[in-house]
């Protein structure tokens, strides 16, 4: 096993060793001196460079006028702890990926090897592309133009076809009926009957052969099958293994795709499995040679899939290792991947930084692999891990279809990252979010962050972890998803999460079994900021159609949850909620979730063997439908006290029961909350919202000057500015709305005077 050092703070773009406080014998000053220079002088390694324009891999690569031209030339180096590999800044390397197999030395301080740019730190980073350029199309049918991949200029480019399509920057739309532009359901047509369970009938389907397309059916609000259709008679479809849908398929939604038939919009794409052949509508003529790539599927020994692979599949780990400062683009599946399985250990001191990421049709980042022969070798059992101690902090992670970051690792760090547009539905190809064609294994993906865990190996992975100031933007299914105990979720910002899917949240835990034996437990929720959370159901059945969306969803089993000093904004169904969980609600601002036309509710408690603690939180709703707080029963709540429930619309706002209660009526109930407090003003529904929570989601202090007559939540005056500390927020009331919005205005469009 190897030896564990202290994490590194920060790693250094220059040089390979890790900055510490070295172990030095007392003494003079200058053998002191003497001792640090020598140890600097051994762990200084070689620097290699890397230049796709001008470097010869018959070269020595050991300056930038003898440069290596390909990664592949880097991928058999025997690097050595301290060598540093620069790629040249500006630069392109297409589907030549890296592959780590060499580890730096553990110590103090610790030697790493470096794969970084040259210079160091530059804007124009290198890229790893995982596409190519596609030639020779021609017509196919009107404004279709297709191009044969393994023939011609494109022969031995595009072994197994491809998975995604661009023209110059964009990112073009794969082929669909029906087209999500102007569909009622958001481009799910609904099925009309499932005569057996591999078939179903729409009578609404257009009069084509689909045999070989592929189907893509929304079985319930978070999860979609990925079929391949087999046969086609009339009105009905036959898929190649049997769907299962919540009450049977009959009104769930499905699209079709992979056929040329459903190419009618410009810039949508297929690719024929058949014939290694790409199609493209465009009116704009035949593509010019190189103006349309392609993300290339290729063959290997089903580990090394993504741009950087941190392993040797099958072998050996790798540790005390930094990529940095890399753009990894267009690849067929993972932006950083690990490999399927590793031998007796995982990795673990691999620090991932400054990385731009983007377009993959899999997971941005992919720690996950299974380990194998590690009981033999004292490293714990079998099972899978994503490797510990590890450092994923500042990358950027676009487009990724399956998740932005997919991981089994513990006592790991992720933070300042940008995660945005995961698993959306318009760029979704022939994989979906990357699951299979049989069973309903979709559960979970299109999540921002997965934290897993390992059934077989609990104690080895899933825990542990700090998410802290990381940003998350338009995820299709759960912003953080947490599987694991002892993760610290702190200051991160998510906004727009559960894009594509429903019942989901900006953040969500799910436990198992029972709380006793359950592996969620000791999470901490702290100063995060999350608005906005959708809960898409474009697709579902009619009685599924409410937008579903959670800002803080503590599910099943979760043990000893702390919520505390979050701001949770605009939910479609509930802000904060536990199910069948224990923790603790304490501090946090809760504004405005649920629709207005739907019934929900700021803060939530359902199911047993539910025991929170409720204190200081600010439950502000803006409907009458909007319960401030909902509960089953009190027994459910540990204790409850200085609250505020504040319904402008509604003045019994507290769900207990079957009961709608004032604050008086509930505390009468429970003897809960009697130092609480509500609103003490009620206006009139529909009308212009007089409160308005200000909420500072960056890392530095904000200043707000405010004019008018503002008052706080207990009806005393304020005067600006207002300060917030980083990643928290404060609601406060204006005296009088007018009807335009302003504290002056036309006295005759005013709506409300001072209560």
């Amino acid at each position: 096993m190897k030896p564990v050092a202290a994490a590194p703070a920060a790693a250094p773009h220059a040089g390979a060793v890790l900055s510490g406080t070295p172990r030095v014998r007392p003494g003079p000053v200058v053998a002191a001196v003497s001792a640090l220079l020598a140890v600097a002088a051994a762990a200084r390694g070689a620097t290699y460079y890397v230049s796709s324009a001008s470097g010869n891999d018959a070269d020595d690569g050991l300056s930038p006028a003898t440069a290596f031209a390909t990664v592949a030339r880097v991928n058999a180096l025997p690097l050595q702890p301290g060598d540093v590999v620069r790629f040249f800044c500006g630069e392109t390397w297409r589907v030549d990926p890296l592959v780590v197999t060499r580890s730096g030395t553990a110590g103090t301080p610790a030697i790493q090897i470096y794969y970084s740019s040259h210079p160091a730190g530059c804007t124009d980073k290198p890229l790893l592309s995982g596409a190519r350029p596609i030639r020779s199309w021609v017509a196919h049918a009107a404004n279709v133009w297709r191009a044969d991949l393994g023939a011609g200029a494109n022969q031995g480019l595009f072994p197994q076809g491809v998975n995604q399509l661009f023209r110059g920057a964009t990112r073009l739309p794969y082929g669909r009926w029906p087209n999500r532009e102007g569909h009622p359901d958001g481009g799910w047509e609904s099925i009309d009957a499932q005569p057996a369970g591999d078939r179903i009938t729409d009578a609404a389907l257009p009069d084509r052969d689909w045999t070989g397309a592929g189907i893509h059916v929304k079985g319930i609000r978070w999860y979609v099958m990925n079929r391949n259709v087999t046969a086609d008679s009339a009105d009905t479809l036959t898929v190649n293994d049997p769907l299962s849908c919540w009450g049977g398929c009959t009104g769930w939604g499905y699209y079709l795709d992979r056929h040329v038939a459903t190419l009618d919009r410009e810039g949508e794409w297929t690719w024929e499995a058949s014939t290694n052949r790409v199609y493209l509508y465009s009116t704009q003529g035949a593509p010019a040679d190189a103006e349309i790539e392609g993300s290339v599927i290729f063959s290997g020994d089903g580990s090394y899939l993504g741009a950087v692979t941190l392993g040797r599949h099958l072998q050996e780990e790798v540790s005390w290792v930094v990529i940095e400062n890399l753009r990894l683009e267009r690849w067929f599946d993972n932006g950083v991947t690990t490999p399927v399985n590793l031998e007796a250990d995982e990795n673990s001191w691999v620090t991932l930084q400054d990385l731009v990421i983007r377009d993959v049709d899999d997971a941005g980042i992919r720690l996950t692999t299974w380990v194998w022969d590690a009981a033999a070798h004292g490293n714990g059992p079998n099972g899978w891990r994503g490797g510990n101690h590890m450092v994923v902090r500042r990358n950027l992670i676009e487009r990724a279809n399956s998740f932005g970051i997919d991981s089994f690792a513990r006592l790991s760090t992720f933070e300042d990252n940008v995660i945005r547009d995961v698993a959306r539905i318009e760029y979704l190809g022939r994989e979906g979010m990357g699951c299979g064609f049989t069973g309903t294994n979709c559960t979970e993906h299109g999540a921002g962050v997965r934290l897993n865990r390992g059934g077989e190996s609990p104690n080895h992975s899933g825990y542990g972890n700090t998410l802290r100031h990381n940003r998350l933007e338009r995820i299709g299914m759960n912003g953080v998803d947490i599987f694991g105990r002892q993760n610290l979720l702190e200051e991160n910002v998510i906004v727009n999460a559960c894009r594509t899917k429903g019942d989901c949240g900006g953040v969500r835990t799910f436990g198992n079994d029972s709380l006793a034996a359950s592996w969620v437990s000791d999470v901490v929720l702290r100063r995060n900021v999350i608005t906005d959370t959708y809960g898409n159901t474009d697709g579902c059945r009619n009685d599924f159609d409410t937008l579903f969306g959670f800002g803080i969803y503590v599910d099943n089993y979760s043990r000893n949850v702390t919520v505390e000093q979050n701001t949770v904004a605009r939910s479609t169904i509930v802000g904060i909620l536990f199910q069948n969980s224990t923790g603790s609600a304490t501090d946090n601002v809760v504004y405005d979730n649920a629709e207005p036309a739907s019934w929900g509710t700021n803060l939530n408690l359902v199911g047993g063997p539910t025991d929170v603690a409720l204190d200081g939180n600010v439950l502000f709703s803006l409907a009458p439908q909007q319960r401030t707080l909902a509960v089953e029963n009190a027994g459910q709540l540990a204790g409850s006290d200085f609250n505020v429930f504040f319904s402008p619309h509604q003045a019994a706002s507290i769900a207990h029961g079957g009961t709608a209660r004032t604050l008086a009526s509930w505390q009468a109930a429970t003897g809960l909350d009697g130092s609480s407090t509500s609103q003490w003003y009620m206006d009139p529904f529909p009308s212009l919202p007089r409160s308005q929570l200000f909420v500072n989601a960056t890392g530095t202090q904000v200043s707000i000057p405010l004019t008018g007559s503002i008052r706080t939540l207990t009806n005393q005056p304020f005067t600006g500015p207002l300060v917030l500390a980083p990643y928290t927020s404060r609601v406060l009331i204006r005296d009088r709305v007018f009807a335009d919005g302003f504290d002056t205005g036309d006295t005759g469009r005013w709506s409300s005077a001072s209560p």
